[in-house]
């Protein structure tokens, strides 16, 4: 075989290997959105009024199988499509911090090439005053919709140790901060 055909042959084997990875299947995903906790942050910090709070950054993982999830900027100020309520685990029981389950807006993005679903990590900051927790443990439960009024599954968090500081990943296990 000479130098041209081996070449030539290289060259084929080549662009086939190109050709089959550019040819993947199209990911698909249910119109439902989903939702899914990742790991939350505590920190305990101070606001803008000098107050002492518990700094707490959520992040998730949501996927919508169309794309449809965010919020354009057009949209109207009430609308919301992430809701978040707190319980606290009194007595090995979750009972709601309060009346108000906290709402966000997840922005607009528009899904990129031929996959029409959209995959986002969102971190959600949220705080706390020092001075209203009076309890050891919380858990969030935490819901999405989409534009089409599509509501994902409601999940819960595992079990937050909220007087610590650090990281409380999904599978409960705590990365405390290290002191500096």
């Amino acid at each position: 075989m000479n130098i041209r055909a081996t070449i030539l042959a290289a060259t084929i084997v080549i662009a086939a290997m190109i050709a089959a990875a550019s040819c993947k299947d199209l990911e698909t995903y249910s119109e439902i959105p989903r939702v899914e906790f990742k790991k939350v942050f505590l920190a305990d910090t101070i606001d803008e009024l000098d107050n002492k709070v518990k700094l707490q950054e959520i992040t998730l993982q949501v996927i919508d199988g169309d794309g449809n999830l965010g919020l354009n900027r057009e949209d109207k100020d009430s609308l919301r499509n992430l809701f978040i309520t707190v319980f606290k685990k009194e007595n090995g029981q979750y009972e709601r911090t309060g009346d108000t389950t906290y709402t966000y807006r997840i922005p607009y993005k528009q899904p990129i090439g031929q996959n029409k679903y959209l995959r986002a990590e969102v971190i959600v900051t949220m705080t706390t005053p020092s001075l209203y927790i009076n309890y050891d443990t919380i858990r969030y439960e935490i819901y999405i919709q989409d534009r089409a009024d599509n509501l994902s599954e409601t999940i819960n968090t595992c079990d937050i140790p909220i007087r610590q500081n650090g990281t409380v990943y999904a599978d409960g296990k705590l990365e405390e901060e290290s002191a500096q």
